[in-house]
């Protein structure tokens, strides 16, 4: 209480020295403030302070060890009081000049401004993927500004090197992410590299993208394609198995991209072979591989036109095997396009009939016989016209 004293005393004397600015405590001895002794309450006349002063004193030693000291001999660790700045001296934000760009580079990236392909955007590689005069970062998210936004745009920098349309909605066949299915709109929900159109019907955001695509204007050369049996001949973009009395198979030979994959083609049976009670099939190879002694294995996801069904079946070199069956639910008929998706992950296959008028029949296993192989074609004891294979990863 001792600091709490010497404070008190140095406000008495201010006050008496004639301070220009009142103190709330001092009260002058002719000021007339009534004396409240009578009721027993604590003077507040002029020997009010003198009272409290010695009281002060009596128990400033009874107080030493619960006050907190805050005079000039307080401990280190007490915070003192600190007076906040606000003089002329007061820290300050310096005086910035303010940044103005030169006026023949507005955007700084080096390019004068009547040269640059984006002038308020800095671009110094002056980026300009489609060729028309405006930098890639000028084109507001759409840069060969065919509506499309980049980022589901199968070539965001405008027509690719074909102009094949296999399907007639506009697009060419190397910038369309559905090449088999008409969607000029190209939605692209999960924004991979495959329209929703074309997604997998059990798995449609699985992630996948194009890798090749063939419409059949000429023989796949690259990686080599593999004709085992049957009378395979090009058409008028299609690929065409002749022969309805044959087990035929065509595939990618010397495939070297893993043996995850989604395979997806559009197709007609022309014609169906002879006999009672047998499989009558058109449909899809997937992980089809040849052995060292010649002999062919694959799976097959496949339409028997004999039995209106969806066969999931495993050639193992000597025999088949029926993985799964579905009945379609309808006449398949001679004529008619029909679409088959297939998609292999791991030791999970399935396969999809997906038809425009009704809900897509599945047929799904899993086996880990091949682990790996090619994507390819598939008749049996049928013949069939394909007019288009896209394979995506």
């Amino acid at each position: 209480m001792r600091s709490t004293h010497w404070i008190w005393v140095m406000v008495g004397l201010a006050a008496a020295a004639g301070c220009t600015e009142d103190n709330p405590h001092y009260v002058p001895p002719d000021s007339g403030a009534p004396d409240d002794t009578a009721d027993g309450d604590t003077p507040v006349g002029p020997d009010a302070d003198a009272d409290t002063d010695a009281d002060a004193d009596a128990d400033a030693d009874a107080d030493a060890d619960v006050e907190p000291e805050i005079g000039p001999d307080a401990d280190a660790d007490v915070e003192p009081d600190v007076e906040p700045d606000v003089g002329p001296d007061a820290d300050a934000e310096p005086d910035v000049e303010p940044d103005v760009p030169p006026p023949d580079d507005i955007d700084r990236d080096g390019v004068p401004n009547a040269e640059d392909n984006c002038p308020d955007v800095w671009n110094p590689g002056q980026e300009d993927c489609d060729g028309d005069g405006t930098g890639d970062r000028c084109e507001a998210g759409d840069t060969d500004g065919d509506t499309l936004p980049d980022a589901i745009d199968a070539c965001p920098c405008g027509a690719g090197g074909g102009t094949h349309d296999e399907d007639g909605d506009t697009l060419p066949d190397d910038c369309d992410n559905c090449p088999l299915v008409a969607n000029a709109d190209q939605l692209n929900a999960d924004l991979d590299g495959l329209g929703d159109a074309c997604e997998p019907p059990t798995e449609p955001g699985s992630g996948l993208a194009i890798l090749r695509f063939e419409p059949f204007l000429a023989v796949p050369t690259d990686p080599g394609w593999t004709e085992p049996g049957g009378t395979w001949e090009l058409g008028s973009d299609v690929y065409n198995q002749t022969d309805s009395a044959a087990s035929a198979v065509a595939f990618y030979d010397e495939w070297d991209l893993g043996d995850d994959y989604f395979l997806q083609s559009v197709f007609r049976i022309t014609a169906l072979g002879t006999g009672v009670g047998t499989a009558k099939q058109v449909g899809l190879l997937a992980r089809a591989i040849t052995l060292t002694d010649g002999s062919v294995r694959w799976y097959m996801c496949v339409l028997d036109g004999a039995h209106d069904r969806l066969d999931l079946r495993l050639w193992n070199g000597t025999a088949y095997s029926i993985l799964a069956q579905e009945d379609v639910g309808f006449r398949l008929d001679t004529g008619v396009d029909y679409r088959l998706s297939f998609l292999l992950r791991g030791s999970s296959l399935t396969c999809a009939l997906e038809a425009p008028t009704a809900a897509p029949v599945i047929a799904a296993w899993s086996d880990t016989a091949l682990p790996l192989g090619a994507p390819g074609l598939r008749t049996y004891r049928a013949a069939g016209s394909f007019s288009g294979l896209m394979v995506a990863h």
